[in-house]
């Protein structure tokens, strides 16, 4: 628990450590977040719902139920395959076609990009023109004064860097045009002829337009174009469209449902019409044979004496023409099943299949079936554009075509048996009213058998004139089983992007970003930080914190105080440190300045204090005391100066110095001398504190004699400066050479990051 409390704190400190480089990313990021909001396209979606026919399964009773369901197109729901087709790129190329969208108008302002839709564009663009040839370029326009205007032509970044390097965008060299017009003139050029009208005014903008396919529109819109059920099983279709114009968004989906009605209407318009064509050609020979009828009627009337019409054989002849007229149309019904029959066999794709004869003789049924089925070829057709054999909704609706196919032969091949019976029947009847016409007088014979050609293609006139008014009945109240509900509508705010969010995302991540650089920083930064550093990495207890010097000097001091302290009231049984040798791991920690600033604060305290600067080769406390540098511990050893002579006083009572002297070549032999070690005891008994500055630890043999002669060795490091691996090795150092007298001085630490002076022993 102590340890995640330090982790904490330690983190705390690191952040704040580096608070101006957090919040500096911090608002880096979300500086670059409003540039990214600022010139963000804003993103608006339209919705309109759509009602399929509805077409859910049902449970049948037997299989004769179900048979006729399947024969009145009652498969199951479709909302698959129509939302499949909705998606299908004939569609929507037949739909964005009136929209006229191959042209897009833009205005720059304020290095913006904004564009517009049909009015709110101050002209308008009339053209004809190779796609080909212009995909990519921008057409400037910038109005001289109210009649005329300059038009100048851009190429794209791409196809510059494409020229530059002698490649040929579209296999043609790159166009440059800049040409003064006057508005509503033609301009012609080999890749494109255009009107430009002037339909508002400019505003202080740059504007441009440019040109593109039919073809890559309705790539956009299908990119964009998403369709989806209300519900599980529903038949409700809901067409959702994104567009950065809400009013495109509106125009785009109200085109897409016009034009699934309509295909769905044109279908079955398209079976009416052929009836209506089979009909008419069908009229034109009855109608010639029946006026032939009566042409010979009225001659056999006007050379022979016309009996009773009441008689055995007037009644004969109305029957055998009655039956004769039935089996006319049985005839036709036989003739029309085996032609379809055949062709079954012969062929995969029924779409081909004549309607307009079966819709004129055949049951609903099979008016019914026919059409399912060649509506599902249709959809297949308009499927595979886009998609594969193995899309599902491609293999549903295979699987559909399959089921219908095979109730259509059956159904054929049932209608094609009934009419046969029926044809043998009638045969039969005929026969016998022909047998009873034979019976009567040569000359009433003749009149029953030309009255008959005559009544016989009178009947089959007006029932084809019944049939033909039936069929334009139908073809003029063909409506889509598909209905709109709600009409396409574009709510008031973009769906993307969420510009709060975005911006609440943005400051969050900067934040983070902030943080994850300090963090980083600080992995990277092998120094001391904090005191946990130290607690952490070294086995030495940690005896004094020393707060940067900052204007404070006195926390500094009253730190030092507190050192001195410890040092006076020593552990009861042990004997008080007195030869304290300061050392550290390079030059630079603070070592001589902890030294003086300690032995000034002794001094003060009314200790008698003598610091002996060890460090021969690079000696400095004598300039920290301004003292000059003379005779010094050298001198004595060697017998050139009395002790009285090398020790010199300070500006403070109760400290002196002996300096190190000029023999820097013999100071492992001086420190090794018993004289050396004499006058360490002499000045113990002397002096209530001596501090020994020794050199840095592992740069020369010499630290190493003074930390044995001394009874308490002080490492300083020094905070933001000193790297944590220096820890390790004064850890080794002191474990290897059995140091027990050794503790750390973490020198220079922020005051902020100091706790309480005491620390764990």
């Amino acid at each position: 628990m102590i340890d995640e409390e330090i982790d904490l704190v330690e983190m705390i400190n690191t952040l704040k450590r580096y608070k101006k480089s957090i919040y500096s990313v911090a608002a880096s990021v979300t500086f670059l977040t409003l540039i990214y909001i600022y010139f963000s396209t804003s993103v608006y979606e339209a919705a309109l719902t759509l009602q399929v026919q509805d077409k859910t399964p049902v449970t049948y009773n037997n299989a004769d139920d179900q048979f006729m369901n399947q024969a009145l197109d009652n498969q199951g729901a479709n909302a698959d395959n129509e939302m499949a087709l909705i998606q299908s790129a004939s569609v929507i190329r037949k739909a964005i076609e009136p929209l006229n969208l191959w042209c897009r108008y833009y205005s720059v302002s304020s290095f913006k990009t904004r564009e517009m839709y049909k009015n709110t564009s101050p002209f308008k663009v009339d053209a004809e023109f190779n796609p080909m040839m212009l995909e990519g370029y921008r057409f400037h326009v910038r109005p001289l004064d109210k009649n005329r205007f300059n038009l100048s032509i851009e190429p794209s970044s791409k196809m510059k860097i494409a020229s530059a390097i002698g490649v040929s965008p579209n296999g043609q060299p790159v166009i440059h045009f800049s040409k003064d017009f006057t508005y509503g003139a033609m301009i012609a050029h080999p890749w494109f002829k255009m009107i430009i009208s002037k339909q508002g005014e400019f505003g202080t903008y740059d504007y441009y337009f440019t040109l593109t396919s039919n073809e890559n529109i309705a790539f956009m819109v299908q990119q964009s174009l998403t369709t989806g059920l209300t519900a599980e099983k529903s038949s409700i279709i809901t067409l959702n469209y994104q567009d950065n114009l809400p009013e495109r968004a509106q125009d785009i989906l109200h085109a897409l449902a016009e034009a699934y009605l309509m295909q769905s209407v044109e279908t079955k318009n398209t079976g009416a019409s052929k009836s209506l064509e089979f009909i008419d050609k069908q009229l034109a020979q009855v109608n010639a044979a029946l006026e032939n009828s009566a042409k010979n009627l009225e001659l056999f009337k006007s050379s022979h004496i016309v009996i009773d019409p009441k008689d055995k054989g007037a009644i004969a002849t109305q029957k055998l023409s009655d039956y004769e007229a039935q089996m006319y149309e049985v005839n036709m019904q036989e003739s029309i099943l085996q032609n379809l029959q055949t062709y079954m066999k012969n062929n995969k794709d029924l779409t081909g299949i004549d309607v307009g004869a079966i819709n004129m003789v055949m049951n609903s049924p099979l008016q019914t079936l026919i059409q399912s089925l060649q509506e599902a070829h249709n959809q297949k057709a308009a499927l595979v554009v886009d998609y594969t054999d193995k899309h599902p909704s491609v293999i549903k609706i295979n699987q559909q075509i399959i089921g219908l196919k095979t109730n259509l032969e059956q159904t054929i091949a049932s209608n094609l048996q009934g009419v046969q019976q029926r044809k043998t029947s009638l045969n039969q009847i005929i026969a016998q009213n022909r047998a009873d016409l034979a019976a009567i007088p040569f000359e009433e014979k003749q009149l029953s058998q030309l009255n008959n050609s005559f009544v016989v293609n009178q009947k089959v006139y007006e029932y084809l004139l019944q049939k033909r008014a039936e069929t334009a009945i139908i073809e003029s109240s063909n409506v889509s089983g598909t209905r709109i509900v709600d009409d396409a509508a574009v709510g008031v705010d973009p769906v993307k992007p969420k510009k709060l969010l975005v911006l609440l995302v943005g400051i969050i991540l900067g934040f983070l970003a902030g943080i994850g650089q300090a963090l980083f920083r600080n992995y990277l930064d092998d120094t001391i930080q904090s005191i946990s550093d130290v607690e952490k990495g070294s086995v030495i207890p940690l005896v004094s914190v020393l707060p940067l010097f900052g204007d404070k000097k006195s926390l500094y001091q009253d730190a030092l105080r507190v050192l001195l302290t410890k040092l006076e009231y020593h552990p009861t049984g042990t004997e008080k440190p007195k030869i304290i040798n300061f050392t550290a791991s390079i030059h630079g920690e603070g070592r001589t300045t902890t030294a003086v600033e300690f032995a000034q604060v002794a001094a003060l305290s009314g200790k008698k204090v003598i610091i002996l600067d060890m460090d021969m080769r690079s000696p400095s406390v004598h300039q920290k005391l301004e003292i000059e540098h003379t005779n010094g511990i050298d001198s004595y050893i060697s017998g050139k100066n009395t002790l009285e002579q090398v020790i010199r006083k300070t500006s403070i009572d109760g400290l002196q110095i002996i300096t190190s002297g000029n023999n820097v070549a013999g100071s492992y032999e001086l420190i090794m001398s018993q004289q050396f070690k004499t006058l360490l005891g002499e000045l113990k008994e002397k002096y209530d504190y001596v501090f020994i500055v020794s050199p840095q630890v592992g740069v020369v043999a010499d630290t190493l004699l003074l930390m044995r002669l001394s009874e308490l060795n002080l490492f300083v490091f020094k905070a933001e400066y000193s790297k944590r691996s220096f820890i390790k090795n004064i850890n080794r150092f002191v474990e290897e050479h059995h140091f027990d007298n050794a503790g750390v001085i973490l020198n220079g630490l922020e005051l902020k990051k100091i706790r309480p002076w005491q620390s764990k022993r």
